[in-house]
Order: structure tokens, then sequence, then C-alpha cells
């Protein structure tokens, strides 16, 4: 059995890959989930420059749903301190994709030309974080925006290309398209969904943004649900990298039977032991395949279209 697997141009020794998100902050962090045997990470979001996010509380667990709402608002350092950290996953052979983001076109554009010379696997566009105020959903949702970023920064790189869609939108297929015309490489799916608890003693919004994105096991069932959709209309003809909800080695399965090429898992691995999980989902998955006599993951990927 091989777990090996394509995402077009890229080869990844295992179809798991680290969502950008919290364990995306640092080398350290990257380079330990990496060693605990993930097929590439992506860092947490990258903008033009520091940028300290919303005020706290920014991230409350839903235990019953076994998911989380965060509102943490890309907090990061900006591309010109994150290079460091960049360039140390590069000389370590991990394979990295930097996902970066923008308020507008001009600002990824300087992020994009701030990196672009590093051999980064692929650059992640992120069109879709609903937890600031400007950039982020407001982008993601709009077609003709999205095809105008995406072919702007075709222009600038010759590294692949990912746009990390959201959920968030009447039909995810108009604005996949938007991103295939513009030249990306894949399309991962799917960014968090707008969300909101409340404390019903203080009768106040938990969260210090009031607002936030929630992920983890939740959103899993429309994760499955756009990957599908995004193949039974792309089909092998973009690759798609499906992530929401994976927490069970049966998820990435599941998702690589809608369509994914590969899978991104965050929410899950925040736990004390990530490397325990990780092991665990290659573990279920080779047991699947044996079951099913199963030789390649590329077997399994659209399986459920067929």
């Amino acid at each position: 059995m091989e777990l090996e697997t394509t995402v077009g141009s890229i080869k990844l020794r295992n179809p798991l890959i680290l969502s950008s998100g919290i364990l995306g902050t640092s080398y350290s962090t990257l380079q330990r989930i990496y060693e605990a045997g993930m097929g590439a990470v992506v860092t947490k979001s990258i903008g033009p420059r520091a940028r300290k996010g919303n005020p706290n509380p920014s991230i409350f667990a839903l235990q019953e749903i076994k998911s989380v709402i965060n509102s943490v608002g890309l907090a990061n350092p900006g591309y010109k301190v994150f290079r460091e950290d960049i360039e140390k996953l590069i000389e370590n052979k991990i394979p990295t994709i930097a996902s970066v983001f923008g308020e507008n076109e001009t600002e990824f554009v300087e992020v994009l030309e701030g990196l672009k010379d590093l051999h980064i696997l692929a650059f992640e566009l992120n069109l879709s974080c609903p937890n600031i105020e400007k950039g982020g959903t407001q982008i993601g949702t709009n077609p003709e925006t999205v095809f105008n970023i995406v072919k702007k920064i075709r222009s600038i790189t010759s590294s692949p290309i990912w746009v990390k869609l959201t959920p968030n939108v009447n039909n995810i297929i108009d604005i996949a398209e938007a991103a295939v015309k513009g030249g990306c490489d894949a399309l991962v799916a799917i960014n968090t969904l707008k969300a909101m608890v409340i404390d019903i003693d203080a009768q106040i919004p938990i969260l210090g943004y009031k607002r936030g994105g929630l992920s983890g096991a939740a959103i899993k069932p429309i994760g499955i649900r756009y990957v599908y959709d995004l193949f039974e209309n792309f089909g092998e003809k973009i690759p798609i990298v499906g992530v929401g909800g994976i927490s069970r080695g049966e998820d990435i399965i599941e998702y690589l039977l809608a369509g994914a090429n590969a899978v991104q898992i965050g929410t899950a691995l925040g736990v004390a032991y990530p490397e325990n999980m990780i092991k665990f989902f290659q573990m279920r998955i080779k047991k699947y395949m044996k079951e099913h006599t199963i030789e390649k993951i590329s077997e399994l990927v659209g399986g459920a279209h067929k």
C-alpha cells in the first residue's frame, strides 16, 4: 500500500497536511508536526506587516460538538519577520506551503514579491477568513476580485498557487471558477463558517471580537459537500484539498472519496500529543486500504462519484 499522493505537480509522502492555524506560528511547531508524520505543513496566514489580531478571548471550545470558534483575526509578525522561519523550514527539507493574506490585491502582491524567491512548495491564498473587517471573506465572495488577485499572483510567480475558499457564499462554484480562470493550481475547501457564542449569564458574546469562525467536527459534513460539488464540476482538471472537521481516519477517507487529493487537519491536532493523532490517522487509512484491497491513494480519490 502506498500513501503517497499528488496535488497537481506536487508529490506528497501522504495526504495529510497541517492546515493554516495556531500550530503554524513558528519553525519549531511546524517542524514538530511534519516530523510526526504529516505530508506537508501550511504556515499561519502571513500578511504584509505585523498584526496583533483581535482582542481576547479569541478561542472558545465547544466540547459538546468537538468544535472550536475562533476570532484570532490573522495575528502574525508580517512576512519580513516570518521569512526567517520559512527559510529554516526549507533548509531542513520540510515541505512548506505559505498561507498569505492581504486586505487588497496590492497587499497580496507585496507579500508574494517578498517571498517568491524562496523554494516554497506552494502559496495558499487565504481569501476567506471571516474574522477580520477588511479583506478575508468579503474578498473571497466576489468572483471578479478573486479572479483579479489570482491572475495577478500568477503573473509574478511560477510556484503553485492554492486558493482557500470560503463556505460563506451562495455558490462556491462561481468563486472556484474565478480562481481557476485566474490560474490557480489547486482549490482548498473549506475555511471556517461564520459563527458566534453568547454567555447566557453575562448576556454578552464570549469572544472579544464577538463574532468568529467555526472549525472542528461540526463542519465536516459541509466540507464534504463542498468538496463533492467541486469535484463534480471540475473532476480531475483541478486538484482539491479538503479541510474541515477531520478528527478520525474515517473522515480523511470520506474526503478522499468525495474528490480530495489530500486533506488539511487543524483543530484535531490541538491536543497534548498530536503525534499520536497523526499515527492513528495513518493506521486507519492503511487498514481501510487493506480491507478494500486498495494499493494507492489515487484509487480512492473521487470514488464516491463512480
